[in-house]
C-alpha cells in the first residue's frame, strides 16, 4: 500500500514539476517538489504490528 502511494506520489510529482517548467506556474513547480519530497520521506516511514 505505502509503495503504491509513493510510486504514485513521485510520478505526480514529476509530472508536475515538468508541466510547471514549461507553463511557468511557480506553486506547480513547489507542489511538484514537496509531493516527491514527501514520497522520499514515506521511506522511513513504518507502520505498527498489531
Amino acid at each position: 500500500m505505502i509503495l503504491r502511494l509513493r510510486i504514485a506520489l513521485v510520478l505526480v510529482g514529476a509530472i508536475a514539476f515538468v508541466v510547471a517548467q514549461r507553463t511557468g506556474l511557480e506553486w506547480l513547480r513547489w507542489v511538484g517538489i514537496v509531493m516527491v519530497a514527501s514520497a522520499l520521506l514515506l521511506r522511513f516511514y513504518k507502520p505498527r504490528q498489531p
